[in-house]
């Protein structure tokens, strides 16, 4: 026998969070569980309710839109990317590299949220602390404030890029992932080679998109550059002449 709209309200409100129990932490693990399990486009305000057992109205008290709620979801990879990441050491460049790995682990432990989320700006307080990590590097390489500044947006847009690239696609359904990696292994090794004389030389030894080495390889690049770019910088620090 089917429960009748009173009895449903009921249970409803019987399993709903207790009034004033609800905080900006726990909305955002709920949020993290639906992006992950139904993705971004699912993501509202009432499956959070439900999610929840809370009216969709509470969660306006802690975020004013969706918008809000996604700029958290950002501050919290970076929060996650941060306490992974291991304690600084004296070798710049190795611990440049552990915020890139550990900021790339934290997009694909959540490939839905990552693969939307580079291009923003968080303005919080794990953003801070990961852009003050990242420029302490850079300082200690023996970069001038100029060039920090600008290697320090070339690194994080490298990185944050990479990520969501990566987290695309992981996010893809797997028919549309298998497929596109298999093209490199099939299509491309069946190109003319008269048409297309590079590819046909190179195919046979194409990376998979997935390949790990992609991004760390991708990273060790800049990395070499701020190193180049320090050995470059005059000792006292001062501004190179164009």
């Amino acid at each position: 026998m089917s429960k009748s709209s009173a009895e449903v309200s009921r249970t409803a409100n019987r399993n709903r969070l207790p009034r004033g129990t609800l905080s900006q932490e726990l909305i955002v693990k709920a949020a993290f569980r639906v992006a992950d399990s139904a993705g971004m486009d699912k993501l509202t305000f009432q499956s959070l309710g439900r999610e929840l057992s809370a009216h969709p109205t509470a969660i306006y008290r802690h975020f004013r839109n969706k918008d809000e709620l996604l700029l958290a979801l950002i501050d919290a990879l970076h929060e996650e990317a941060l306490a992974d990441t291991p304690p600084l050491t004296d070798d710049w460049a190795h611990d440049l590299m552990q915020i890139a790995i550990h900021t790339h682990e934290a997009f694909l432990r959540h490939p839905r949220v990552g693969a939307l989320v580079a291009a923003r700006t968080a303005r919080r307080e794990n953003e801070f602390r990961s852009v003050e990590r990242k420029l302490d590097c850079l300082r200690r390489a023996g970069l001038n404030d100029t060039d920090a500044a600008r290697y320090h947006r070339v690194f994080a847009d490298v990185v944050l890029s990479y990520s969501a690239m990566d987290a695309s696609l992981a996010s893809l359904s797997p028919e549309v992932r298998d497929a596109d990696l298999r093209a490199w292994k099939t299509d491309y090794l069946t190109l003319p080679a008269e048409k297309y004389p590079n590819i046909a030389r190179v195919a046979p030894v194409f990376v998979a998109l997935d390949d790990p080495q992609n991004f760390l390889t991708a990273v060790q690049a800049v990395i070499d550059t701020i190193r180049a770019t320090a050995d470059a910088t005059p000792p006292d620090g001062r501004e190179r002449l164009p």
